[in-house]
């Protein structure tokens, strides 16, 4: 028995036609069926058809949503249902990826609201730093997993990044600290400088080491710098420690050249004044007791 369609055709007349197929829309398609919008395409689509009804289950007694094609000749309702079936085909995939970049968007919206909670975090780390930051058979990443209550640590050598997800800020904080390592590079041109930053038995780096945190402290003679290994917050500190003692280091050589010159100043003035003992061309000495001595 013919369903009754929705009053939606493409016609309003009341002709009889030949032939009528059946073309189901896939369930994801359904709500896009029932616009004016879809009933256009499909129409569209459905070359040489007299009547192309969208018939819903609401309106008809059918068990799906279907687009009826009605036509004269039987060879050209079966092209036009050919034709239908393609572009449902398209439009659901279409739909499809509608659906995927829906939930693309929902995700990237949650991931970036966690990072701003302090949920998650990506720490950059150099190549040549990789092995070095996971440790023997990823030792230092596993030590991290057991310390701290965090729900994933991803180490994605490709992007050179590892990401940590957790529940609580403080635990997310906690596992970056134990896994970030950074480099960072502190020109030092001057042999001098380097050398008092060093310290006799590299006691003054040592120094610099411990009280920033950080995991290595390399003077480069060859290349004028001082490398720093170390998380964060530890090269920051050590980036200020030893741009503080270079400046001291300057500051002293400074007041030291200063000191000289005062110095003789202080000698020129004395000279001056008879204070201080200056013999001339001619053997003579200036002072309080008037001129002393004689030629040669």
């Amino acid at each position: 028995a013919a369903a009754s369609p929705v009053p939606r055709a493409a016609s309003a007349s009341d002709a009889v036609y030949a032939f009528t197929r059946k073309v189901p829309i896939p369930p994801p398609l359904v709500q896009w069926a029932r616009t004016d919008a879809a009933l256009t395409t499909l129409e569209s689509a459905a070359i040489g058809m007299g009547k192309v009804v969208v018939v819903d289950p609401t309106y008809a007694n059918t068990k799906a949503t279907v687009v009826e094609l009605h036509g004269d000749f039987e060879d050209e309702v079966e092209r036009a249902a050919l034709l239908v079936e393609a572009v449902l085909e398209h439009r659901g995939k279409i739909h499809h990826r509608l659906l995927v970049k829906e939930k693309l968007d929902l995700e990237r919206e949650k991931i970036a609201d966690e990072i701003a909670r302090g949920l998650r975090c990506e720490i950059p780390i150099d190549a040549d730093l990789m092995g070095m930051v996971m440790g023997h058979k990823g030792s230092r990443v596993r030590a991290a997993q057991e310390a701290c209550a965090v729900g994933a640590i991803v180490v994605d050598r490709d992007a050179g990044v590892i990401r940590v997800v957790g529940s609580d800020p403080a635990e997310v904080r906690k596992a970056r600290s134990m896994l970030e390592l950074r480099r960072e590079i502190i020109a030092t041109p001057d042999d001098k400088t380097r050398r008092i930053l060093i310290g006799k038995g590299g006691k003054t780096i040592d120094d610099i080491q411990r009280r920033s945190g950080a995991l290595s402290i390399d003077v480069d003679h060859d290349k004028g710098r001082v490398v720093v290994l170390g998380n964060a917050n530890a090269t920051s500190a050590a980036r200020v420690l030893i741009e503080s003692h270079m400046e001291t280091i300057a500051d002293l050589d400074a007041a030291a050249d200063d000191l000289e010159e005062l110095r003789g100043e202080i000698r020129n003035l004395n000279v001056a004044w008879g204070e201080e003992e200056d013999f001339g061309a001619y053997g003579y000495r200036s002072g309080y007791g008037g001129q002393q001595g004689g030629r040669g």
